[in-house]
C-alpha cells in the first residue's frame, strides 16, 4: 500500500444496497493493511450499544430521538477508542456506516428534520474536537428504494433488524437523506444496481481516486 496519510472512509447506503458484500470483498483484498469497523460498534461498549439499538426486541418501539442519541454516543466511543488511535498509527479506517446513516435514517427516514441543529452540534463535538478526525470520504451505495427493500427482506444470509421492515416510503426518504447529506459532505455515489463484480470495480476505482490502493 502506498505511504500516504491514513484516511477514514465510511461505506454507507440503504439496507439491501449490497454494502456488506462489498466490505467483505475489501477485507479480503486489504487484509491487515486496513482496520475495519462498523457503526454502531467497534469498541466493546459501542458493541453493547449496537445490540440495544439494532437487535434488541424492544428497539423497534424506541423513539427516533433515542436512536439518534444512541448512535452518537456509540460514535463518540469509537472515535476515542478505535478510529483516532488507528489513524495515528498510519493505518486507514474503513467503517461500515457513519454519521451519514444517522442523517439519512433518523432525520429523513424518521422525518425528524428538527434534529438537524443538534446533528451539526454533535458532529462538531465528536469529529472536530482537538485530535479528532472526521471522515475523509463517504462511499454510498445507491439503489432504488424498491430494489433496496426487496433485497433487504429476501436476503436470508443477512442479519435483519427492525429498520429493514419499514415501508417503501421510509426507504425512499432514506435515499433522499443520503442525497441531501451529499450536498455538504464529500460523498462518492456508487450505482449498486449492477453486478457484484461491477460494483466492486467501481469501489476500487473510487478508493484509488482518493489515493488508497492495495
Amino acid at each position: 500500500m502506498e505511504e500516504k496519510r491514513a484516511q477514514y472512509i465510511v461505506f454507507d447506503g440503504m439496507d439491501g444496497s449490497g454494502k456488506g458484500t462489498q466490505i467483505a470483498l475489501l477485507q479480503e483484498k486489504f487484509g491487515d493493511d486496513v482496520v475495519f469497523t462498523r457503526e454502531p460498534g467497534g469498541p466493546p461498549i459501542a458493541e453493547i450499544m449496537r445490540g440495544a439499538l439494532r437487535d434488541h426486541p424492544d428497539a423497534k418501539n424506541s423513539t427516533p430521538f433515542f436512536h439518534f442519541l444512541g448512535f452518537w454516543a456509540a460514535r463518540e466511543e469509537a472515535q476515542e477508542k478505535l478510529v483516532v488511535p488507528t489513524l495515528n498509527t498510519g493505518k486507514h479506517v474503513f467503517s461500515d456506516r457513519g454519521d451519514s446513516s444517522t442523517y439519512a435514517f433518523q432525520l429523513y427516514g424518521e422525518q425528524k428534520h428538527e434534529l438537524l441543529g443538534l446533528f451539526i452540534e454533535l458532529r462538531n463535538q465528536v469529529f472536530y474536537a482537538k485530535g479528532r478526525h472526521r471522515p475523509d470520504y463517504y462511499i454510498v451505495f445507491d439503489l432504488s428504494a424498491e430494489d433496496a427493500r426487496e433485497r433487504a427482506l429476501r436476503d436470508a444470509a443477512r442479519d435483519q433488524n427492525h429498520f429493514d421492515e419499514r415501508d417503501l416510503e421510509y426507504y425512499e426518504r432514506v435515499r433522499q437523506g443520503f442525497n441531501a447529506f451529499a450536498i455538504d459532505h464529500p460523498v462518492i455515489f456508487i450505482d449498486a444496481s449492477r453486478t457484484v463484480e461491477e460494483v466492486h470495480a467501481a469501489v476500487l476505482e473510487a478508493l484509488a481516486s482518493v489515493g488508497i490502493r492495495t
